[in-house]
């Protein structure tokens, strides 16, 4: 059920956390610089963020994991409130500010969170912005509500048949080696199982951020300063190994674009982990408006190249709709 809203007054092995702590689209220590506003779904009141007016419609910007939370992405939303529209971000149900025990199904109550914050700001078919894990999930809203979005902007995105995450783990281990960071090549680091103490479960998540993140980067340094933001609180892992099970048992068909036949752009880094794989597996299935690649980056484009990031933002949300 949809709500008015108002301003806010064990698992086993570790490897599988170097498949989790993926596209990190995360949030850090520092959340959220905006005011929150309120939805209610599910008898929950949910928290969501919104910069910008309006005028030229609403954008919501999806972020990574699954299982992060999203306030890294507002140098984003600042960028598309610039434009003249209403940039939203928010965390999941189950996650950071949403922290809430979350429902089941998790995806089917995900992209019901996105269509009850669309209802609640009255937003006509809006555009979709997703990050890495959030390119799947702003698919997934299409798939239920295919009216109610009129064009889908892709960044670093997971393929839907997740073939750029076949290699995933070989190029972030390779990377740390390159590094020279042997903590990375312990098998203590890989071995250890997540028991029942929430300390453990901290100290683990934590080490995963710290060593995986900077991997994301072209340049490890600036990676290894962006993780020191983050803390154990900025991941959920069980609702991350639930929500991959969940996709796996249901994963998106292509099928779904031929249906929609609405503008698709694609943006990622060369040097991304998920690159070339994810750009051939969607390339072959899908007829992009503009494919973009950026240079000497990794993961996260508006980081590490800004000033053509936002270029090509307002390229995007400029573009035709038909």
């Amino acid at each position: 059920m949809v709500g008015k809203f108002n301003a806010l007054d064990k698992m086993g092995r570790s490897a599988w956390l170097g498949l989790m702590a993926l596209f990190l689209g995360v949030s850090a220590q520092a959340g959220y610089s905006s005011p929150g506003l309120k939805v209610t779904l599910q008898e929950q009141e949910l928290i969501f963020h919104v910069e910008g007016q309006a005028d030229l419609g609403t954008v919501f910007i999806l972020g990574g994991g699954p299982g992060f939370t999203s306030w890294n992405l507002e140098p984003i939303q600042k960028q598309v409130a610039d434009q003249g529209y209403q940039a939203v971000v928010m965390d999941m149900q189950g996650i950071g500010e949403n922290v809430r025990p979350f429902q089941k199904p998790i995806l089917e109550t995900w992209a019901a969170q996105i269509e009850a914050v669309r209802q609640a700001l009255n937003a006509q078919p809006v555009t979709l912005i997703g990050h890495s894990w959030g390119a799947l999930m702003a698919m997934l809203y299409i798939e239920r509500h295919p009216q109610q979005v009129d064009k889908l902007i892709l960044l670093n995105p997971v393929d839907p048949e997740k073939k750029a995450m076949a290699h995933l783990t070989t190029e972030i281990h390779q990377r740390n080696l390159d590094q020279q960071n042997p903590q990375w090549d312990n098998e203590q680091a890989w071995g250890n199982e997540i028991g029942d103490s929430q300390a453990q479960l901290e100290r683990i998540t934590l080490r995963q951020i710290q060593q995986v993140l900077p991997t994301y980067f072209y340049d490890y340094s600036q990676g290894v300063a962006y993780a020191n933001q983050f803390s154990s609180r900025d991941f959920n892992i069980d609702l991350n190994v639930s929500a991959w099970k969940e996709y796996d048992r249901h994963p998106l068909n292509y099928e779904l674009f031929e249906k929609w036949r609405k503008p698709v752009y694609f943006m990622e880094c060369r040097q991304d982990h998920l690159m070339p794989y994810n750009l051939q597996a969607m390339q072959a299935q899908i007829d992009f408006r503009r494919v973009d690649l950026l240079e000497s980056c990794g993961h996260f484009p508006w980081v590490e190249k800004p000033h053509a990031f936002k270029a090509l933002i307002k390229a995007y949300l400029n573009g035709p709709i038909h």
